[in-house]
């Protein structure tokens, strides 16, 4: 028993000498002591702490390797195994350095002979750019500076104008209140002129002429003269043109109805001057009459036609009246409204020309 018990212990001390773990060793004869007397329970209790000591096992390995080289005398120590591993981290750093390195080198050569040939290209291309963004710069501030001028122009106008205004407001604060009051009156007495030209022409108004008359000869002012002689010009042109109003036969049915008569040639003298010195009768058939009148050569019709120059009211019944006597006497005159001339011409002639009228 005892050869047998101490061959045992031999045995496990032979064993445990050659294990390298006897935590291990005794866990596993624990496990089979508590296995027989616990049954599966305690051994599926167990199985854990079994994978634990495996993964240490495990981990033990790279150890008992690294004392292996101990056991077997080797002259690897852990010092010159971590500086080779040292040299080989920095060998391969330095390859790397190395590729990165002559990759760069190969990238700024190819990047400069792209560039050396891409350059003349590259040169004409921003100065074509560059003289565009010049020439339209140019443009602008060409264009700019004429748009200033022009806008100068316009100031300067306006500042003229201005000025002009200012000068024209401070003149009229030097003038006195007299002289504003005379200028108005002057202004008043010119538009009351204008108004009797418009009345004489297109009324045929005769006392607005006159008016007219009687301020040329006598106002005293020079400016208000002018303007009058201006006006009866004005008028007296007006009266030139021979189509002031169209030419109407007389209604003799109508005005004579006591007469059977029905052309208004058939009308004699007396009956034409009636209507020439009836004022109630329309102007347009008093101015026919008198028309009427240059057929019947007698002194009746002369001295009718001379009492309608000097006293009728109505500038067209006058004119006519003037032309038709021109036709019966021979008198001439350009101005068909002068009735003063033609009066005074009749008074030296009428003896000389009234044996001549006769039908």
């Amino acid at each position: 028993m005892k050869s047998d018990h101490s061959k045992a212990n031999k045995t496990k001390e032979g064993k445990g000498s050659s294990s390298s773990n006897p935590l291990a060793d005794a866990l596993e004869r624990l496990e089979r002591s508590v296995a027989q007397r616990e049954g599966n329970r305690v051994a599926s209790l167990v199985k854990p702490v079994k994978e634990d000591i495996s993964k240490d096992k495990e981990i033990n390995k790279p150890i008992e390797a690294e004392s292996e080289p101990f056991v077997n005398g080797s002259a690897i120590t852990n010092k010159e195994k971590s500086e080779e591993i040292q040299s080989q981290k920095t060998n391969s750093k330095i390859s790397r350095l190395s590729s990165t390195f002559t990759f760069s080198i190969s990238f700024l050569l190819f990047a400069t002979v792209v560039g050396f040939i891409l350059w003349p290209n590259i040169k004409n291309l921003m100065n074509k750019e560059l003289t565009a963004i010049y020439d339209a710069a140019k443009i602008d501030e060409e264009s700019l500076k004429s748009g200033i001028l022009e806008k100068l122009g316009s100031v300067n106008s306006r500042l003229d104008s201005l000025s002009n205004n200012i000068d024209q407001i401070s003149s009229l604060s030097d003038t006195s209140a007299i002289d504003v009051y005379k200028e108005l009156d002057y202004l008043r007495q010119r538009n009351e002129l204008i108004a009797l030209g418009d009345l004489a022409i297109h009324n045929s108004d005769r006392k607005s002429l006159d008016k007219l008359i009687a301020a040329r000869e006598k106002n005293a002012d020079a400016r208000l003269q002018a303007g009058a002689a201006s006006e009866i010009l004005r008028v007296k042109l007006a009266y030139m043109n021979g189509l002031r109003r169209g030419s109407q036969s007389i209604p003799v049915g109508q005005l004579f109805p006591e007469y059977e008569i029905d052309n208004e040639l058939e009308l004699n003298t007396e009956q034409l001057i009636g209507l020439l010195d009836d004022f109630d009768v329309r102007d347009d058939h008093r101015v026919r009459a008198a028309y009427l009148l240059a057929d019947k050569r007698n002194g009746e019709a002369a001295m009718a036609l001379v009492d309608a120059v000097a006293n009728d009211g109505n500038l067209d019944v006058v004119r006519e009246a003037a032309m038709t006597f021109s036709e019966l006497t021979g008198f001439r005159s350009e101005d068909l409204l002068d009735s003063d001339s033609l009066i005074e011409w009749w008074q030296k002639n009428s003896e000389r020309v009234l044996p001549n009228l006769t039908n």
